[in-house]
């Protein structure tokens, strides 16, 4: 039994993508979140742009579908914006030459943004930023 309030710790897994999971421009499906500012009542959201390293970084390739060989770890943080559901995820990617966990200098600190989740009724249709993937948990 897991002593304090936060109950049992969860194991971070992955997301196999079943899709394009990358997608670019209007049609991005991994963003980064710039957090808000302020205080008090003047206090700002924070808002979601399409991640910088989605069109510059060949890795990206890996993550366009089942077959292509990439997965997204499950960072462990939820961001609910709108009635919308983001999770931080990282691109783990078995290649071009870089690392499997990301690590670069050009393209951003190990590759990390948000893909969206359908939570709800909500249902993925063209044109929505919900990635395409299936949770797959990590070690118990």
């Amino acid at each position: 039994m897991a002593s304090g309030s936060e109950g049992p710790k969860q194991t971070r897994g992955y997301f196999v993508p079943l899709g394009n999971c990358a997608g670019s421009g209007a049609a991005a499906r991994v963003f980064q979140y710039s957090g808000g500012a302020g205080a008090g009542g003047s206090f700002l959201p924070g808002s979601f742009t399409p991640a910088s390293w989605i069109a510059t970084d060949a890795r990206v390739s890996t993550i366009n579908g089942v077959a292509a060989g990439g997965l997204l770890r499950d960072m462990g943080k939820t961001v609910v914006s709108s009635n919308r559901t983001f999770r931080k995820v990282q691109l783990i990617s078995p290649s071009p030459a870089g690392g499997v966990n990301g690590l670069d200098t050009t393209s951003g600190p190990y590759l990390t943004g948000y893909i969206e989740l359908a939570t709800g009724n909500q249902l993925t249709v063209a044109g929505s930023t919900v990635a395409p993937v299936a949770y797959m948990p990590g070690l118990l």
